[in-house]
């Protein structure tokens, strides 16, 4: 090999170093070319997690990774920042699939995903009248009668005398509840009110009166520093820095804290919205439309802080309440199989969710029939 064929391979070898160093290391910080737009971008990532396990992650039609015995989570790398489009599998159970949205150097997290089973199990239950049990409050330490506030015949004033029991303990109140010793209580002069539990020392919470009406019927919520009232079918939030109610929607027939206190989802006979209290997701709206049906909505549970079940018409439907991309539901059979092997049609039902045992009720066709546990 001659002195100048050593030179041109060395300066050509030099000439590559100085090309292939530089794309070699921001390849290795995350930098990739976008040839559909024609410039340089940083990537992203997606962290997913998902139970029940195993489950195969699939990103844009490519297998990412498979969730395993130790690990029910699963982070994707080097994603350019554009839509990708997620799809979890597993065997026996309906897919979940969600588009999200990539941002440069950013992981995208869709960490509370829940697959269900396509095959719950179902039993019938010989005691239908478990279900009116089941769906029976606790009897309350107090009880309004005629605006007043009384002790109620709870177990709890077992050593309440009658005649305590028969002196009001506050007058003028719409709507109350017990919340850190205390009670709070709407009035008849528009204003919200704690007081001890004997009633004695009272306090103003609201600022500005509520233009408060006896004729309509009033229920009071409260989930740490969140305070809801119901006023007929308005809902009203309050608000702590204006020390006043807000209207938060109309109509509403009834709605529910998630167990972290965090999100109210509320309803109607074809409308169910989700209204985020704190912990808002970033770029998301405080109040969403979850749901507009024109069947009408029966009954409606949390599964968890991220699944709702509810009954829409004769179908029962279970919802993830994330709105990022496509909100994916599943659909319970209109044929509910049961372990010996028979089905029941499902008809008109009437639905519970036990938060206590994960296990769903329905009340079809004068048949009371429970799931197993709906959530892993």
């Amino acid at each position: 090999m001659t002195l100048k064929t050593r030179l041109i391979l060395l300066f050509s070898l030099v000439v590559l170093f100085l090309i292939i160093t530089p794309y070699l290391v921001f390849y290795s910080l995350g930098y990739r070319i976008d040839f559909e737009h024609r410039k340089i971008v940083i990537t992203g990532g997606i962290y997913v997690r998902v139970l029940p396990q195993p489950a195969e992650i699939i990103v844009d039609n490519k297998t990412a990774d498979t969730t395993g015995i130790f690990s029910n989570s699963v982070f994707v790398q080097n994603l350019l920042p554009k839509e990708h489009i997620v799809l979890i599998k597993k065997e026996g159970y309906y897919d979940y699939q969600k588009s999200l949205l990539i941002k440069e150097k950013e992981v995208t997290k869709l960490e509370n995903v829940i697959l269900f089973s396509k095959t719950i199990p179902f039993e019938v239950l010989e005691d239908t009248t478990q279900f009116s049990l089941l769906k029976k409050k606790p009897i309350e330490r107090f009880v309004i009668k005629n605006t007043n506030l009384y002790y109620s015949d709870s177990e709890e004033n077992s050593q309440i005398t009658v005649e305590q029991k028969k002196t009001p303990i506050l007058n003028n109140i719409l709507a109350f509840k017990v919340s850190d010793g205390k009670i709070m209580w709407f009035g008849l002069d528009g204003f919200l009110k704690s007081s001890g539990l004997d009633g004695i020392t009272t306090e103003n919470l609201s600022q500005n009166a509520l233009k408060a009406d006896p004729k309509k019927t009033y229920r009071l919520e409260i989930f740490s520093q969140n305070i809801l009232l119901k006023e007929g079918n308005n809902l009203l939030l309050f608000d702590q820095e204006t020390k006043s109610f807000k209207n938060l929607h109309s109509p509403v027939r009834d709605f529910k804290f998630s167990s972290e206190g965090q999100k109210v989802v509320y309803f109607n006979d074809n409308e169910i919205l989700i209204y985020y209290l704190s912990n808002l997701p970033t770029g998301e709206k405080n109040n969403i439309l979850l749901k507009k049906s024109t069947e009408k909505i029966g009954e409606l549970y949390w599964l968890n802080n991220d699944y709702i079940i509810f009954n829409e018409g004769s179908k029962i439907v279970i919802s993830e309440i994330d709105q990022r991309g496509n909100i994916n539901v599943v659909s319970l059979s209109d044929a509910i199989s049961l372990e010996n092997g028979e089905s029941i049609d499902i008809e008109k039902p009437e639905i519970l969710f036990d938060q206590q045992n994960k296990r769903l009720y329905i009340l079809t066709q004068n048949q009371l029939i429970s799931s197993d546990k709906i959530l892993p």
